[in-house]
């Protein structure tokens, strides 16, 4: 499978320099297009949310359509400001199918249906690590996650130059861990290096490293296997990110709430460590 679609979803107010950085950089490694789609809720859903604190007229409506408007020629411009500094083409489409270019979209309404329809139709969602100041970056997680079906790659505080120099998987044999892979094959076999990890923990046995290195030898991927220990007192997703930074990962591959989201919520989990905590990019699915 060619990953050769990448979308970036963004919004009103928001930064996507590192979504962009991002997705560039595996672009040009895949030869693939980037679509960034502008999402911006419509007048109707804004005037449901203001509905209880003022009164609404065609005033009001005015207001927010030209708010919006602003909003994504601003975002646009950014945009094209970044590809002039890249050097790289934004166009309605390109001359070839390898080629790497920038589209953009915009979009109006609910960011989770608008995500989820464009998001089936792309190869790979680049989106930011959720920030409680900003609603649309959890949102845009979870919807990626839950509703599209498709590789998320969410990017922490630091975007490398080559964020497949070292793609390190956490391997625990799930069925999210599983379709990720699955998903992933052409990302993994353009990496420099990969290392399979696998945690001590009391389902150690169900599924081991070296299974999964053997499966990814038959697509011409050499990884290493990697047992990695579980001390008193520190969480798997601590030592998985511990043990990544140890080694210069690049990437961190994971399935995604392979327990249950709420379970997580409440007792804590390994994706949830994760996303909190990564400061490198982190490849995941449900």
């Amino acid at each position: 499978m060619y990953l050769r679609c990448l979308l970036v979803p963004t919004a009103p107010g928001i930064d996507a320099t590192r979504q962009l950085d991002t997705a560039l950089r595996l672009g040009r490694r895949l030869h693939a297009h980037i679509d960034v789609s502008f999402m911006a809720p419509g007048p109707e859903h804004v005037l449901a949310a203001m509905a209880s604190l003022v009164p609404v007229g065609c005033a009001t409506i005015e207001a927010i359509e030209r708010g919006v408007r602003e909003a994504a020629m601003e975002s646009e411009a950014a945009l094209r400001t970044w590809c002039e500094r890249e050097g790289v083409p934004l166009a309605s489409t390109g001359e070839r199918l390898d080629a790497t270019f920038v589209t953009w979209t915009e979009l109006s309404g609910e960011v989770e249906p608008l995500l989820t329809l464009a998001g089936r139709v792309n190869d790979l969602l680049v989106v930011e690590r959720p920030d409680p100041e900003v609603p649309f970056t959890g949102r845009a997680l979870d919807t990626a996650l839950f509703a599209v079906g498709r590789p998320t790659l969410m990017v922490g505080e630091t975007v490398p130059y080559d964020l497949l120099d070292h793609v390190v998987i956490a391997w625990n044999g799930s069925l999210e861990a599983t379709r990720l892979i699955g998903q992933s094959i052409t990302l993994l076999h353009e990496a420099r290096r990969v290392t399979v990890m696998h945690a001590s923990t009391e389902r150690y046995e169900e599924a081991r490293a070296a299974d999964l290195c053997g499966y990814l030898r038959w697509h011409g991927i050499v990884a290493e296997a990697v047992t990695l220990p579980i001390r008193d007192g520190t969480s798997v997703g601590e030592a998985i990110l511990a043990e990544s930074a140890r080694r210069d990962a690049s990437m961190l591959a994971l399935g995604a709430y392979t327990h249950s989201r709420v379970r997580e919520f409440l007792l804590g989990g390994v994706t949830r460590h994760v996303v909190e905590k990564a400061s490198i990019p982190v490849l995941m699915a449900h």
